[in-house]
């Protein structure tokens, strides 16, 4: 086996710009992992790789080439590790956090997030067999590679016993006023106030559907999806979504509009003024009330046999009906 300066003396002096990226994403990956909730599965993982979450910040800071060096000559191992957990991570859905997180850092689509992922996974491939070919296993394994192998069994097993992933519902394309029209409706009722006075506002906080708790993952969902990018729902984002419109169109229909502040942030043209408008343009009342029934419409239609749909549809009608 080459002496470690051998090798480390081989390679290029821009080593770190090419491998700048994949570094940050694999130890943003690990740390997305070694933080997760203890379990004994993870507690094994974890001696495995030697690795705690100071450890993996501590390797997420290094900056520069001769950083990348120095820690190639100490610590080579706890490097490999991130690496490794970095890229198991980021071949499974437990890296949505992260990937969601780079996406929006970066503003750049899905299908760049998509170019960049494989772009870092080809290079920590690579770099992960130079290592396995440089570096000592650790004490009591007869070689890296076998010891990587008990790493990724452990891994396999972890990923056994996490909540399955719901299956998707729907996928759409939305175009801009549909998309923000969405974003509009789970943040109208997000904000809408505890009103202990209004019989709808208790109503629509009883909604387990529609807690500020249930529909933050779905708002944090659609503030990452841009237009005509595919847009996937299971059934419980759908049901928040065809719920959360409706009681946006509620809102918008009646007396919740003032009580709640919303009547000067769209005003709505006066009969006289509408007569003397020529042409006059739809106003923002009619234009959320036709994008709420078309969507309520199409989803009913879509599916007309689930019974989500049709507890989530009962739940409304008795909704409505505390608006007197």
């Amino acid at each position: 086996m080459p002496s470690a300066a051998s090798w480390l003396d081989a390679l290029p002096t821009d080593f770190y710009d090419q491998l700048a990226h994949s570094l940050s994403l694999h130890g943003m990956a690990a740390a997305e992992l070694i933080s997760r909730p203890e379990t004994p599965v993870l507690a094994r993982l974890r001696s495995l790789s030697g690795l705690d979450t100071i450890t993996v910040q501590r390797l997420n800071a290094i900056g520069s080439h001769a950083q990348l060096l120095a820690v190639l000559q100490h610590e080579p191992l706890p490097l490999y590790h991130v690496l490794l957990l970095g890229r198991l991570t980021l071949e499974t859905t437990l890296a949505e956090p992260v990937l969601a997180y780079v996406q929006r850092s970066m503003s750049i689509s899905v299908e760049q997030l998509q170019q960049l992922l494989t772009y870092c996974l080809d290079l920590s491939g690579a770099f992960l067999q130079q290592l396995e070919e440089h570096l000592s296993a650790p004490a009591g394994t007869i070689s890296l590679g076998l010891h990587r192998m008990q790493v990724e069994e452990v891994f396999a097993e972890l990923l056994t016993q996490l909540p399955a992933a719901a299956a998707p519902a729907a996928n759409l394309r939305l175009s801009e006023p549909q998309l923000q029209m969405l974003r509009l409706a789970l943040l109208l009722v997000h904000s809408l106030p505890p009103d202990t006075d209004h019989a709808f506002l208790r109503a629509v906080h009883a909604l387990p559907n529609l807690r500020a708790a249930a529909l933050e993952p779905l708002i944090e969902h659609l503030g990452r999806v841009r237009v005509q990018e595919p847009l996937t729902l299971t059934m419980p984002e759908l049901v928040q979504l065809y719920q959360g419109m409706q009681v946006c169109g509620m809102v918008f229909v009646s007396d919740v509009m003032s009580r709640i502040g919303l009547e000067d942030a769209f005003p709505v043209l006066t009969e006289t003024e509408a007569a003397t408008t020529e042409a006059a343009p739809v106003s923002n009342r009619q234009a959320v009330g036709e994008m709420v029934s078309g969507f309520t419409h199409w989803v009913q239609h879509t599916f007309p046999d689930s019974s989500e749909i049709q507890q989530a549809r009962q739940e409304i009608m008795a909704l409505a009906d505390t608006l007197g």
